[in-house]
């Protein structure tokens, strides 16, 4: 597997952490840890930075709005900041 791809098996991963533990500990997981990493690494790379939207759009696929601002509001500015800018690509 390429790298760059790993977003794809992080989802698969994430729908059951969601079905099992419940959308928060999804997000975490999902968002909180891999997102932010994948994001770095696509400051850099650009085989990353290729698929970052891809990588976002199933983020928005597999949670509702709610839940995703739901998580925005649990988290400290700094990271919520960041996280606004990377799934709202502002």
């Amino acid at each position: 597997m390429r790298f760059e791809k790993i977003w794809v098996d992080q989802c698969r991963a994430t729908k059951g952490i969601k079905r099992r533990f419940g959308a928060e500990s999804a997000l975490d997981y999902l968002i909180g840890e891999k997102l932010v990493m994948f994001a770095e690494a696509a400051e850099s790379r650009p085989e990353f930075a290729k698929e970052l939207p891809r990588f976002l759009a199933a983020i928005w696929q597999m949670f509702n709005p709610y839940e995703l601002a739901g998580y925005f509001a649990s988290q400290k500015p700094a990271a919520r900041k960041q996280l606004r800018r990377l799934l709202f690509m502002n």
